[in-house]
């Protein structure tokens, strides 16, 4: 496809799975969405076409890793379902004709389903989201702003490493969030304080565009790696995150349809929060930082922990 890259990537969703009661099973869930049930019927389905149809799934089947192919077909459903979620709210609407031209300048749904890694069925589904997701970034991307105080930590020190020195820094901000310049000064890192319009980010640094920063609510502390280009750990406390009733829509003109996917897609966290996204066990434990499914808690790709009420 002519986005197929980011197509294949947009797999990269949410998952779920309720509970009891009058909500969706989780027996027969592969995740749950809210009140939104990814059947694991259907999911199984997906992966045996999959299986059948896509080189690379049998090739994983064979290196015993068809557990990374099904948590990708989990996560798209769950991308999926959030997307319906925010498209509802935000008044989105993605035009048939231009769903069905990305799909044929794209090389066609059998081909795109093939590269993709995903049920044919499906394409347009996919293609839909895509559009959608571009929608809702160019909605907020000129209005969001982001403010953090924290710190990067990137050097080891004996016996800690950078990740378990901003796993306790973060939980010291998180138990005193009004003292955290302090907290970060007597840590001996330098206070990092910073607002974040998203308009401004997502041309100078795409991928922490696409970030936690910018899905996080405020009072989250973050221990995260915002980017693959940089090394070190992020620990910050959102202080704030405000959205402007206006901006200027200019920005979403010079941004890249894949750049305004991908910050579409970390819109969705806020979403994801409010409702609940659980998995089915047998796909591992959700990963609220990645917007995926993770293997196991050990394998998050980053922490979000909630802080106690900020001081003024």
């Amino acid at each position: 496809m002519r986005r197929a890259a980011t197509l294949s990537v947009a797999l990269v969703a949410g998952l779920v799975l309720a509970g009891c009661g009058s909500g969706p099973s989780q027996v027969t869930s592969a995740a749950i969405v809210g009140d939104r049930s990814v059947p694991l019927d259907d999911v199984q389905q997906e992966i045996r076409w999959l299986l059948d149809n896509v080189p690379q799934a049998e090739q994983a089947k064979q290196q015993r890793k068809l557990d990374l192919q099904a948590r990708e077909v989990v996560r798209s459903r769950v991308a999926h379902e959030l997307t319906a979620i925010a498209a509802e709210r935000e008044g989105l609407r993605a035009d048939p004709a231009q769903v069905t031209e990305l799909v044929e300048t794209s090389g066609g749904a059998e081909a795109i389903a093939r590269s993709v890694g995903v049920e044919p069925g499906r394409v347009r589904e996919i293609a839909t989201d895509q559009i959608l997701l571009q929608q809702l970034a160019q909605r907020y991307l000129d209005r969001l702003t982001v403010s953090l105080i924290g710190t990067t930590i990137v050097t080891e020190s004996a016996g800690s490493t950078a990740k378990e020195q901003a796993m306790e820094l973060g939980r010291r901000i998180a138990e005193q969030p009004g003292q955290v310049r302090r907290i970060v000064r007597q840590s001996g890192h330098e206070v990092l304080d910073a607002d974040l319009p998203l308009a401004d980010v997502i041309q100078t640094q795409p991928e922490v565009a696409a970030s936690a920063i910018f899905g996080a609510a405020e009072g989250t502390v973050l221990v995260i790696q915002p980017s693959r280009q940089q090394t070190g750990w992020l620990v910050a406390l959102v202080e704030d995150r405000r959205v402007a009733a206006r901006g200027d829509r200019s920005a979403a003109t010079r941004t890249s349809p894949e750049y305004l996917y991908f910050t579409g897609l970390r819109l969705l966290q806020p979403i994801a929060e409010e409702v609940g996204v659980r998995i089915n066990p047998r796909y591992g434990v959700w990963d609220e930082t990645a917007l995926a499914p993770a293997a196991n808690e050990d394998e998050v790709s980053g922490y979000q922990l909630r802080s106690r009420t900020v001081q003024p």
